[in-house]
């Protein structure tokens, strides 16, 4: 044996005499998510969120803008955390298109278990109804809105829904 390889020799035995121990491993797996779309098609990204609130003394209300996703709150409403956003949808079209974007009826926000509603007043776009779609053909659409809150709100978490048409010329 050369010096180098008894060096070696004598390097991997202490190293193995040291930590000779059995190896360990672990394992973590990720998510993989993708979504296809096929030519004038609607996906949402995201939901409108209003976050939490304090139950108001005095009633008021909660604003979500659509272009910035700030969280405005009038009268006897504070807000307090969560994570406040506005709605997202992509739409999808062949591209150099006019569409048309239209809501349905304004949601009531129910409360989970029962007693309780609340109405959200108002659905914003961030933009104007009538939008062209470049060579793209891609768009990001935002709704942003207005939810009421009464005076003494029961406290609880609360879920509605709403419908958002998107009409391609």
């Amino acid at each position: 044996m050369t010096r180098l390889s008894v060096a070696r020799f004598w390097l991997i035995a202490a190293i193995l005499a040291c930590g000779g121990g059995a190896a360990h491993a672990q394992v973590v797996t990720g998510g993989v998510r993708v979504v296809t779309l096929k030519p004038l098609s609607i996906v949402n990204t995201r939901d409108l969120d209003f976050g939490m609130m304090l139950s108001p003394t005095s009633a008021g209300t909660v604003v979500i803008n659509p272009n910035t996703d700030a969280r405005t709150t009038t009268g006897g409403v504070t807000a307090f955390g969560g994570t406040p956003q506005a709605a997202q949808f992509y739409t999808y079209s062949t591209g150099n298109q006019y569409l048309q974007v239209s809501r349905g009826a304004l949601p009531v926000l129910s409360r989970v278990g029962g007693g309780a509603t609340m109405n959200v007043t108002n659905l914003t776009l961030n933009g104007a109804p009538m939008r062209y779609i470049g060579a793209s053909g891609v768009l990001d659409l935002r709704v942003g809105g207005t939810l009421a809150l009464a005076a003494n709100q029961p406290e609880g978490s609360y879920t509605g829904s709403y419908a958002i048409t998107v009409t391609y010329f």
